[in-house]
């Protein structure tokens, strides 16, 4: 039976995938490209994706724009670097959103 913990254990370490760190930083600097315009530049999927992964419901189930925007305005405030107010420009914009195509 121990072999078989042992077996187990090693296999799941084995297969595990390693945690994708969410960068706030990069998420206001690809998203402040598309306030300005350029949409979503190369390189930037996974930056926006980290964005719009943010969604939070209410205790019946349903989208919870207000809470997603707090969430979302959080994940952003991570960034210390913000001279012009993007975080807050970025969440004006897409904060309630449900999603942007991803």
């Amino acid at each position: 039976m121990k072999k078989i913990a042992i077996t187990f254990f090693v296999a799941a370490s084995l297969l595990a995938q390693p945690s994708h760190a969410k960068d706030s930083c990069k998420s206001m600097l690809c998203m402040a490209g598309m306030i300005q315009g350029s949409g979503v530049v190369d390189n930037c999927d996974s930056a926006v994706r980290d964005y719009f992964s943010i969604v939070k419901f209410d205790f019946d189930g349903d989208f919870d724009p207000d809470g997603t925007a707090n969430e979302r305005g959080a994940f952003l405030g991570g960034c210390k670097f913000d001279p012009e107010n993007w975080a807050s420009k970025i969440n004006d914009q897409f904060g309630k959103i449900r999603g942007f195509g991803f």
